[in-house]
């Protein structure tokens, strides 16, 4: 997990949740693992197959058994909404989300948390409207804070966030203006505007990647300003914000620098822009482990003349001198790693495990042919610290995999992440855990409609 900031992006929308009452009446067929209300509890989330809801279901170990998600109705939680999506942050909340922009009504566009207490979960805090959805998000201390591209009158960031602890207001009128090519991060960018694809938190700091994009969409269709083009796709941009929830502006987030690597100045050291995929859920690339900063750059956006992307991707650091009092200030130039050769394969998402070790999910094919493929069903283990790779052992070849959910859960304090896998043979779908060495196994199987993902709750002590 990032240290200070874990977006909720997965793009954050617009959610419904509706809590459903529990129902003492377990599916007698079922071999649902004990739950013995532990201070730690996996929640398993899963499609319901009415009016597009899922269901959370909870359990104390996910090494064995069968959770029946279509019958065992004990203790269940129905979550509802047309487009389903959920973030975890610090093991301490579980937030529920819904992408509006996929239809629904507006009582569907109601975003909940929950904890645990007494080893079940509960609600935590207020339903709250979120007003529309969230491309970026992440976590700054104790704000959930979420960015989206807008278009209309002119191009801007929307601003929105919640204070964690209490969950009681969301704050949605937040904008920066992206347009004025003299200010700003825009006036470095060559005639180009941004968008964000990812954020964290660093100290009293929120660091932002900026996308670059065209002003304009090349077919002046009207695609969503997510996917416009770049010339820009070979260099990283990050810009360096403080926080300000009281901001009479109602920017929030309050411009400082921007850093900017270009490729070009740094041959044989190549690495492009920060953004797994086109679109939304853009919530990882810049990792915080200890007093470093690691940015994984996936470079799979491509310049507009091109159809592959010219960069590796790879990772660099911001450490040390690098940080001035508290904020980053530019890259290290003693430390690089080129994933692409390392792995064989372009990044799609990574995921902090502990121990300066990440779990990575490549794009399956090897080469840039994988990002045209757009499957991401390969892993391997990185340490950022030894540069060493490990290839994940003990899974399903890419071509046995049907669909990985996006939710996972991670246990920094075991090293471990927890995928949940639907096979093409059509078998159920189930929960594969990796470790810290890259051994993966496979453990509970879920009987369900449409596989949602997995996460990971523990109590306050």
């Amino acid at each position: 997990m990032k240290k200070d900031l874990r977006l909720i992006g997965l793009g954050m929308l617009a959610c419904a949740i509706t809590a459903c009452t529990s129902d003492d009446d377990a599916n007698p067929g079922s071999t649902t693992p004990p739950n013995g209300n532990s201070t730690e509890q996996y929640i398993v989330m899963s499609g319901s197959g009415e009016s597009n809801g899922a269901y959370l279901q909870q359990v104390d170990s996910i090494a064995s058994g069968l959770l029946d998600a279509t019958g065992n109705t004990n203790n269940r939680i129905f979550f509802s909404g047309n487009n389903p999506d959920f973030v975890n942050y610090g093991n301490k909340y579980l937030i529920g989300m819904n992408y509006p922009s996929q239809g629904g009504s507006s009582s569907d566009y109601i975003t909940k948390a929950w904890k645990l207490s007494g080893g079940t979960m509960v609600q935590h805090g207020s339903g709250l409207a979120l007003d529309g959805d969230v491309k970026a998000r992440g976590i700054f201390k104790n704000y959930l804070i979420g960015l989206s591209d807008q278009t209309g009158d002119g191009h801007y960031e929307r601003v929105k966030f919640i204070e964690l602890e209490n969950f009681n207001r969301a704050v949605v009128d937040g904008i920066i203006d992206c347009d004025n090519l003299d200010a700003e991060p825009a006036s470095l960018m060559e005639g180009e505007t941004w968008g964000v694809g990812d954020l964290a938190g660093y100290g009293d700091y929120v660091l932002m990647a900026y996308c670059t994009k065209h002003i304009e969409p090349d077919d002046q269709s009207t695609r969503a300003k997510a996917t416009y083009s770049t010339d820009l796709a070979n260099n990283l941009y990050i810009g360096v914000y403080e926080f300000d929830p009281e901001d009479s502006q109602k920017e929030y987030l309050k411009y400082q620098h921007t850093i900017v690597r270009k490729s070009a100045d740094h041959p044989g050291q190549e690495a492009g822009q920060i953004k797994g995929n086109n679109r939304s859920r853009t919530e990882t690339g810049i990792e915080v482990v200890g007093d470093d900063i690691y940015l994984f750059c996936q470079s799979t956006i491509k310049n507009s003349d091109e159809t592959a992307p010219q960069m590796p991707s790879a990772v660099l650091r911001i450490s040390g001198s690098n940080i001035d009092n508290g904020m980053p200030v530019g890259i290290d130039s003693d430390y690089y790693v080129n994933l692409t050769e390392k792995t064989g394969h372009y990044l799609w998402r990574c995921y902090y495990i502990g121990d300066n070790k990440f779990c990575l999910q490549l794009f399956s094919e090897p080469g840039n042919s994988g990002v045209a493929e757009g499957s991401h069903k390969k892993f391997g283990i990185f340490d950022v610290e030894t540069m060493e790779y490990n290839e994940v052992s003990g899974l399903p070849s890419p071509s046995e995999i049907q669909d990985i959910a996006l939710p996972v859960a991670i246990d920094e304090s075991r090293n471990t992440i927890t995928f949940e896998m639907q096979l093409a043979d059509g078998s159920r779908a189930a929960l594969y855990t990796i470790d810290q060495d890259g051994n993966a196994v496979r453990g509970m199987e879920v009987n369900t409609e449409s596989i949602l993902g997995v996460s990971l709750l523990k109590e306050d002590q």
